[in-house]
C-alpha cells in the first residue's frame, strides 16, 4: 500500500529518544492541550490519551511547532528505552513507525506494539554517530 496515506500513530526514533505524534492522532483526539502515553506490557500496547490538565506525566503539545514540523515531537528517552524492551529491540535501534486506531471513547488511540514497520529509508541524524 503507499505510505503517504494519513493515519493515526507515531514514529519512533530507537536513536534519538524521539517519539513523533502524528497530526491525525491530534486531530482524532480532537486537539488535546496534553496527552497521556501508556504502555501496556502484557497486551503489547500503547496508548495515547487526551488531558486537559497538566501534570507530571502529560506531554504538552506545541501546536505552533506542529503547523511547522506537521508532527508533533518529544524527547522522552526512558519512555524510548523501556519501549524498545517491551517490543523486543535492542537500543538504540532504527526508526519504527506505528499505526493507532481512535477508540470508541474518542479520548484514546491503541496502538498495537507488534504492528510496526522499519522505517525505509537511512536515518540522517544517526550517520554521524560511530558506532562500536
Amino acid at each position: 500500500g503507499s505510505g503517504m496515506v494519513m493515519e493515526s500513530g507515531i514514529t519512533v526514533n530507537f536513536s534519538n529518544n524521539e517519539i513523533n505524534i502524528r497530526t491525525k492522532t491530534l486531530k482524532d483526539l480532537r486537539s488535546p492541550r496534553f496527552v497521556h502515553i501508556f504502555i501496556n506490557e502484557k497486551e503489547r500496547q500503547l496508548l495515547i490519551r487526551r488531558c486537559e490538565e497538566r501534570d507530571n506525566d502529560a506531554f504538552p503539545i506545541d501546536y505552533a511547532a506542529v503547523e511547522i514540523d506537521k508532527k508533533c515531537r518529544f524527547k522522552a528517552k526512558p519512555l524510548v528505552i523501556y519501549l524498545a524492551s517491551v517490543i523486543g529491540l535492542p537500543y538504540p535501534s532504527q526508526t519504527l513507525r506505528f499505526c493507532g486506531n481512535l477508540l470508541e471513547d474518542g479520548d484514546t488511540v491503541l496502538i498495537d506494539l507488534d504492528d510496526h514497520q522499519f522505517l525505509p529509508y537511512p536515518d540522517r541524524s544517526i550517520l554521524g554517530v560511530r558506532h562500536g
